[in-house]
């Protein structure tokens, strides 16, 4: 009968839980898989790691699975992922030091040599098999990890007097192991035991030659050198040139019979492969190629793993790229969270370079990423690096602040338009005449859009909604007028950052944009009377819900309550903060890069530490999250974007976009049927469970089908949660139970439902 109503409920809630939301403290990772390093085969599966993860792709199902920090891995920043040749287990290697094993879908982390204390530097360069050993080249020497027993079972220096020698590549060749040593080649007799004494390595050179060695690598039972432009191999106590390539080689590389050497020249790249010593050398080209990293044959065809362009398929000369979703590059920039669109932007916010390393746009729709960048749109290759970006709600038309090109607009129909230098608008660069810079953007209550234009005579430019522009002034001393972030707050004041430390700058038009004779000016600097800032460096702003602005420094945060005082001699109040047993300035140490407000009033803090969440009064800590705590994949967070309906909060880190599912999520205006997930909650779960789309201050009671009550809260926002357990603390037993949802002040209720299953 249990089985029955188990089965029952099952059918019941199918659809829902297909469909459900992801729950409360969830974290995942949205990085590209565009840039791949290594590339293998397991079982049907073509397996591509990138620089912070990797994904295995399913051929006959075209199916994808991706890992990383989020949901398995333990590090970022991967620099070798090597697969065993005779077996699936897998060691990945990262720069610091670290190793994931994976055999399967079980994932063991081997911290072993990013803990030693031999070195600073422990970076791993290659990772080479011999049975279950694998010879791992790292910055200090060779260490050799039996994979099945997870153990070191040696540590070799192969250089004079056994000092650390940075080894980039190993061969085992019959009896004899090769290193690729900053030294050039040692070699010595292959026994583990002895391999330890430095006095059993010798060099090993091309007679007759003095050659600079870049990289070696096994092939078959032969050795193969690169040597800039050419390929050697000693096969058979022979040396002999294989290959002088026309063009730069970055890689050779062997995968079972076939040697492959990877070429580049003016941007694109091309595969040369050996298919044997003998056998005549044979080519692969594709405008998709820009460096080749890795190379597999699959019967007639090839797989690439491109450094831009991802995992290629080649199939009689015919690319096809394949690679999960996901945004397309990093973001370092101001994004933006609107009508249902999540945007972010590939340029780095806190300078004016003007180069083209960043112009790209990611756009979250459906939780499905599209990318607006050069290789996909030829109208954006002219343009310089994305700096900041908003949607304006009338027509969701994306706006984008540009370093160097102006303002650039993408129409909900893909369509590009730019803005330059402008009548009574934007203007050129006062230092590099033509270009025009758009640091920051933001839009006002009436759907002006309001911007920054540094180091020019006036750097403050609004584009009014009927289309016609309009520039200010500013009356302080602020080097080269270098404006750098912008806020408009919730009485229309704008609020502006320098990026030369002069301050906070808040501008009121006083709602008449083309009348300046009532405008009004203020500049909060550090210092008693001046502002009271705790630094003149000011990088982020934000408002909160009773219109207090937060203001982060290089030396942590103050927050101006001065109401209608605003322009008179208000200071701002420096906060103190409860961490643990200690209180102390609200992280007065800390380099605050961004500044978010949830739905509940709480405030996301990013810096170059990481991320702090504050209850909504600023006194308590709620989370610390780092990259050694958590799953966020860096501890250099440059901005925070939250996703209001969902609560999920996006982090703009140096190796990627981590998110978290938070507690708060933006209120309804009127009473609606809430949403409970996960529903039904399964046998053994043990999270938080979130009941969604509530008004403000609701109250929440659970209760069971008699009117019993369970348990009583008060939403977050428009969320509220639950454990699932009673006041007790006991967990409650398997059935339905109800969720009473009633409006702050009892006027009006709704009711819902959840299912336990024990």
């Amino acid at each position: 009968m249990k089985y029955a109503l188990q089965l029952l409920v099952f059918l019941v809630f199918v659809s829902v839980g297909q469909s459900q939301l992801k729950p409360i403290g969830w974290w995942r990772d949205h990085i590209s898989m565009q840039q791949i390093i290594s590339i293998d085969t397991i079982q049907k599966s073509i397996v591509a790691a990138s620089v912070n993860g990797y994904f295995s792709y399913d051929v006959s199902k075209n199916e994808f699975q991706v890992y990383s920090k989020s949901n398995g891995l333990t590090d970022v920043n991967i620099q070798v992922f090597s697969k065993q040749p005779l077996g699936n287990k897998i060691i990945i290697g990262y720069e610091n030091g670290n190793l994931d094993i994976i055999t399967g879908s079980n994932f063991r982390n081997y911290p072993d040599i990013k803990l030693s204390k031999i070195l600073p530097d422990k970076k791993i360069h290659d990772i080479t098999w011999k049975d279950q050993f694998a010879f791992i080249s790292t910055n200090f020497g060779i260490v050799v990890l039996d994979a099945y027993k997870y153990e070191i079972v040696g540590t070799y220096f192969p250089a004079k007097e056994g000092a650390p020698v940075e080894v980039f590549q190993t061969a085992v060749i019959g009896n004899s192991i090769y290193a690729n040593t900053a030294f050039g080649i040692k070699v010595a007799a292959f026994s583990l035991s002895k391999l330890s004494d430095f006095r059993n390595w010798n060099a090993f050179e091309i007679p007759g030659k003095q050659l600079l060695v870049q990289s070696i690598c096994q092939w078959g039972e032969s050795l193969v050198i690169q040597s800039r432009d050419s390929i050697f191999i000693f096969d058979a106590g022979t040396w002999k040139l294989l290959y002088a390539s026309k063009h730069p080689i970055h890689r050779v590389k062997a995968k079972g019979s076939t040697l492959f050497i990877f070429e580049t020249s003016n941007g694109l790249g091309s595969v040369t492969y050996f298919s044997a010593p003998s056998a005549p050398p044979q080519q692969v080209a594709s405008n998709l190629f820009t460096a080749v990293n890795d190379c597999i044959r699959d019967g007639a065809g090839f797989w690439m793993g491109d450094q831009n362009n991802g995992l290629i398929k080649m199939i009689f000369n015919a690319p096809q790229q394949v690679f999960p979703n996901g945004p397309s590059g990093l973001s370092f920039g101001q994004g933006d969270f609107r009508e249902g669109r999540l945007v972010a932007v590939g340029g780095d916010q806190r300078n004016l370079t003007n180069d083209k390393k960043g112009n790209e746009c990611f756009v979250l729709i459906d939780d499905k990423w599209k990318n607006y960048r050069p290789a996909t749109y030829d109208y954006l290759t002219k343009l310089a690096d994305f700096g900041s970006a908003v949607i304006e709600p009338q027509t969701e038309k994306i706006y984008v602040g540009t370093k160097g090109t102006g303002l650039l607009s993408i129409a909900k129909d893909d369509k590009f338009s730019t803005v330059a230098i402008t009548a009574n608008g934007l203007q050129s660069d006062r230092d590099q005449a033509g270009l025009c810079n758009v640091a920051s953007l933001a839009l006002d209550a009436a759907a002006n859009l309001w911007m920054t234009n540094p180091n020019t005579s006036q750097p403050l430019v609004v584009k009014k909604k009927d289309g016609s522009w309009k520039n200010f002034s500013i009356p302080f001393s602020v080097e080269k007028n270098m404006l750098h972030k912008i806020l408009v707050d919730g009485q229309g004041r704008k609020w502006m950052t320098s990026f030369n430390a002069s301050g906070l700058i808040c501008f009121d038009d006083r709602n008449t944009i083309d009348a300046t004779n009532d405008d009004q000016w203020r500049l909060f600097q550090q210092g008693t009377g001046r502002g009271n800032l705790p630094s003149s460096n000011v990088l982020s702003i934000a408002e909160d819900q009773s219109g207090n602005l937060w203001v982060g420094t290089d030396k942590g945060i103050g927050i101006i309550q001065c109401g209608t005082d605003l322009f008179n001699n208000c200071d701002a109040t420096l906060p103190v903060v409860q961490l643990d047993n200690f209180a102390g300035l609200l992280l007065s140490n800390e380099t605050i890069n961004d500044i978010k407000i949830d739905a509940a009033d709480r405030k996301w803090i990013a810096s170059n530490n990481g991320v702090w969440l504050l209850s909504a009064d600023g006194q308590k800590v709620v989370h610390r999250f780092t990259a050694e705590n958590s799953k966020l994949l860096s501890n250099h967070v440059y901005s925070i974007i939250i996703q209001s309906n969902t609560g999920e909060v996006f982090f703009m880190t140096s190796s990627g976009i981590s998110s978290f599912r938070s507690t708060a999520t933006a209120v309804v205006e009127s009473m609606k049927k809430p949403i409970v997930f996960p529903n039904p909650v399964p046998s053994g779960y043990n999270g938080t469970i979130g009941i969604k789309d509530l008004p403000l201050n609701a109250w929440v009671k659970i209760t069971e089908l008699d009117g019993r009550l369970v348990y009583q809260t008060r939403s977050l926002g428009g969320q509220a949660i639950w454990n699932g357990r009673n006041y007790k603390g006991e967990r409650v037993h398997s059935g339905v139970y109800l969720i009473i949802v009633s409006n702050q002040d009892n006027s009006d209720h709704v009711v819902g439902k959840i299912f336990f299953i024990q």
